[in-house]
């Protein structure tokens, strides 16, 4: 959806400012390993207004479409305006993507935004991308609202990057507030501010740089400085909103194969012990994935089911208890029974019975687990 019209944001004096970004001139870079995940961002990203959106399936192909966008261009030409990438991904994860932009030569851009999105957004999931130079962290479930909003605040207040020892991207320090002590001890003199004229010589002498180069993005759609970071009006946020609520059928479909799959793979622990490594490394994975999609559709209890299955089956077991197997197995079926039933929202006394019995089950069968193991 393109061109359509003026975005308002109160100022504060509680008036009406009004802008009118030229999104449609933005192109983004999804990278999402879930097909269905992939295709409901990407038609998010264009319902709001984003000109060019392309996907790819794994940090493998990002850098693989970076460097073959970079050789295709004119040199400086940036290859894409903003990367929206996925943190759980086979081989190259979104960390690894993180860290190859910020820090190999081959980067195209070592200043490209990338805003992480992940269901895993554990504290220490967040640091690690805070620490290689994440732009900012979405956490799944996700709605067109926050996607909306973070993009443009990207676009609209970029932070000036930092290079420092053992870091390089986005200050971390969002504001200048008044401390007791500082524990970065760095003195002014220390520090190099580099803009875009600036000469390279003697940036080698100074233990911090900071680049306060121009917004590039805010001045391709039209955002000045002074401007207020802008928002979707409501009708192209709800139409964004729609989009996604219109695939809630699909999901059903998706998530029905995906968790009878998993049951299969969760059947065979007992019967495989040599695969069972593999085995729950898929079935973690699958409820990673699922922890993150439920709220999106409209069934959050798959979303609180499938972390308690993902917390269970994390940490790299090689054998399984037969109190395990029951355990593992306990999840599948509450699962199963949510998307049998079609228990949507809290799901009222139907799940509050799910998640009850699910308690049972995981205060029975780790009680068991526990005295097995000891």
């Amino acid at each position: 959806m393109r061109g359509y019209g003026p975005l308002y944001q109160a100022d504060g004096a509680n008036q009406m400012a009004m802008t009118q970004p030229k999104l449609d001139l933005l192109s983004v870079l999804v990278v999402e390993d879930s097909s269905f995940i992939r295709a409901v961002l990407t038609a998010t990203l264009r319902t709001i207004g984003i000109g060019r959106v392309e996907g790819v399936a794994s940090g493998a192909d990002a850098i693989r479409w970076l460097e073959e966008r970079r050789a295709a261009l004119p040199p400086g030409t940036a290859p894409v305006d903003l990367i929206l990438s996925d943190l759980v991904m086979p081989e190259v994860n979104g960390l690894m993507l993180l860290r190859w932009i910020r820090y190999s030569p081959k980067s195209p851009d070592k200043f490209l935004p990338v805003l992480m999105l992940s269901g895993a957004a554990d504290r220490q999931y967040v640091e690690q991308a805070r620490d290689l130079g994440a732009t900012d962290f979405i956490a799944k479930p996700f709605s067109a609202h926050i996607i909306a909003s973070r993009l443009l605040f990207a676009i609209a207040r970029p932070r000036r990057f930092v290079l420092a020892k053992g870091y390089f991207g986005p200050d971390r320090r969002r504001a200048d507030k008044p401390v007791a002590m500082d524990c970065r001890t760095t003195a002014p003199s220390d520090i190099l501010v580099v803009h875009s004229a600036s000469k390279a010589r003697g940036i080698d002498r100074f233990p911090v740089i900071y680049f306060d180069l121009p917004n590039r993005l805010g001045a391709k759609v039209g955002i000045a400085p002074r401007d207020p970071v802008p928002t979707l009006p409501p009708e192209v946020l709800a139409a964004a909103e729609e989009e996604i609520l219109n695939r809630a059928g699909d999901y059903a479909v998706w998530i029905g194969a995906e968790v009878e799959e998993m049951g299969r793979r969760v059947d065979r622990l007992p019967r495989e012990p040599d695969a069972v490594s593999g085995l729950l490394a898929q079935v973690n994975r699958s409820a990673h994935e699922m922890r993150g999609q439920g709220g999106i559709f409209g069934y959050p209890l798959i979303t609180h089911i499938a972390k308690s299955l993902y917390e269970a089956t994390r940490g790299g077991l090689t054998a399984v208890t037969a109190n395990e197997h029951l355990l593992f197995k306990a999840h599948v079926d509450a699962i199963k029974a949510v998307m049998t039933g079609r228990v949507s929202g809290d799901g009222g006394a139907t799940g509050q019975q799910l998640l009850a019995s699910l308690e049972v089950a995981k205060r029975k069968y780790a009680k068991a687990t526990e005295v097995g193991r000891g």
